[in-house]
């Protein structure tokens, strides 16, 4: 629900500062705003495809799943965080069972150099696919690959 984008914005930043912390430039990751990005899911709320998790009834988690920007598949997992304290908890795989439910052709795209998120995508059923790119952030050039899913998750 709407009501949800000042705590989904609160973990996108934080988990982007904790899980991104020497890949990604410290000037971008110091440089994000929870109330920026509030704005950015007040929006993106109500157009479906957005869960949350909770622990001890606060946000510790949210997915976003939607059609997928690729010609090449139906859907997109295009966000799964999940807070440094909630790790371990089985929250993040809760997230992508229930967001993906239903879902048989899913891509999402990762950073190469952060090979824990694609160890858990990896335990989920998605492969990386062959497919690569690459994003400059803040003058620094990352890779990021391409996994597909095509089945239920695991």
């Amino acid at each position: 629900m709407p009501a949800d984008a000042p705590a989904i914005a609160s973990v996108h930043v934080r988990t982007w500062q904790s899980a991104y912390r020497g890949l990604v430039p410290d000037s971008e990751l110091d440089s994000l705003s929870a109330e920026a990005r509030t704005s950015m899911w007040e929006r993106a709320i109500p157009r479906g495809g957005v869960w949350v998790g909770l622990l001890d009834d606060t946000v510790a988690g949210f997915t976003c799943v939607g059609p997928s920007s690729e010609p090449d598949a139906t859907s997109q997992l295009y966000a799964i965080y999940v807070l440094p304290s909630a790790q371990g908890t089985g929250l993040a795989r809760e997230l992508a069972r229930t967001a993906l439910a239903g879902h048989e052709d899913v891509v999402l795209w990762v950073f190469d150099e952060n090979p824990r998120a694609r160890r858990f995508y990896e335990r989920l059923g998605f492969r990386a696919d062959g497919h690569e790119k690459f994003e400059t952030v803040d003058g620094k050039e990352l890779k990021e690959i391409r996994y597909r899913l095509t089945g239920p998750v695991t």
